[in-house]
């Protein structure tokens, strides 16, 4: 049995007959039949049964398919993997950030490290928390940039970089803006503009309100910063923010008034990946030179 042979298996299934199945393989109907006949004869059993206009599997192709399908998944990831390590040892490094992470972290080192490593191509992506933590676990991703422990944790090796806390963030003229801090059951009948479930921060800002038993509303649940400003600068709501816009120089609007939460509310930056993914000698180097970036 070859692998070609199993992937002709999978197509008809799928596509419910030869013709469709031709034209998605780039086959002729004649040749595809004639690799399924020559597969069913080293088989010893029949694969397929016409019905109408379509391919039925057999009993026995019922049971050859999951073993087929597992093997073929089985080839393509081990080949998506040597590609992944071929691109390393050309030089070719992935980064995944969590959105916000690299306005928080200082991308001069980064840059100071390309300058030294001329021959490294740095590929950066920036994602919803979950999808930055994701693309490590999938091994799309060579080294992320997560807010928090990444989940499950037993699959990452990580190191945390920077801490931040939360904060409210207001208009000038907000009931709140004169407030030295607040905590979570302020936050009552307040309308948030903050980010969509895809991120932590909001799942924190959720958790700490059903341990304080406060129930939030919400005006808007939405990544889009340029949306979330408006909100804010039309004194519409109060944002969920990070204290390290409270820097003038990195801060997304500064009209805008930033109040510390007195609950524990972290936004922690780690360099995180997954254990037992391959880096290269300048992957490897990367790793170790965002690693200096470490607070003490």
């Amino acid at each position: 049995m070859e692998l070609r042979q199993m992937q002709y298996l999978i197509a008809i299934y799928e596509h419910g007959g030869l013709s469709a199945a031709a034209e998605k393989l780039f086959l002729t109907p004649q040749a595809l039949s004639k690799s399924i006949r020559k597969l069913e004869e080293e088989l010893d059993a029949p694969l397929f049964y016409r019905e109408k206009n379509s391919l039925i599997l057999t009993p026995f192709g019922k049971k050859v398919l999951p073993e087929v399908q597992r093997l073929v998944a089985d080839y393509e990831d081990m080949m998506r993997r040597l590609e992944q390590i071929s691109a390393q040892e050309r030089g070719r490094v992935r980064l995944a950030f969590s959105h916000g992470v690299p306005n928080a972290l200082s991308l001069d080192s980064l840059r100071s490290f390309e300058e030294a490593h001329p021959e490294a191509v740095v590929d950066m992506v920036e994602l919803p928390d979950l999808l930055a933590e994701d693309a490590v676990r999938r091994e799309t991703a060579d080294i992320g940039f997560s807010i928090g422990v990444p989940q499950p944790a037993e699959q990452f090796e990580y190191l945390r970089l920077r801490h931040y806390q939360l904060c409210a963030v207001v208009h000038p003229d907000h009931p709140l803006a004169g407030r030295e801090s607040l905590s979570i059951r302020d936050l009552k009948g307040q309308p948030l503009v903050t980010k969509n479930p895809y991120f932590k921060v909001f799942q924190m800002v959720e958790d700490c309100a059903e341990r304080a038993g406060v129930e939030l509303i919400y005006a808007l649940r939405s990544p889009d910063e340029i949306l979330w400003l408006r909100m804010l600068e039309d004194n519409r709501g109060v944002g969920i923010g990070v204290s390290f816009l409270r820097n003038p120089k990195k801060s997304s609007g500064s009209r805008l008034v930033h109040i510390p939460f007195d609950d524990e509310l972290s936004w922690d930056i780690y360099v995180i990946v997954k254990r037992g993914h391959y880096l290269s000698r300048t992957a490897g180097e990367l790793l170790d030179h965002m690693k200096g970036l470490a607070e003490e």
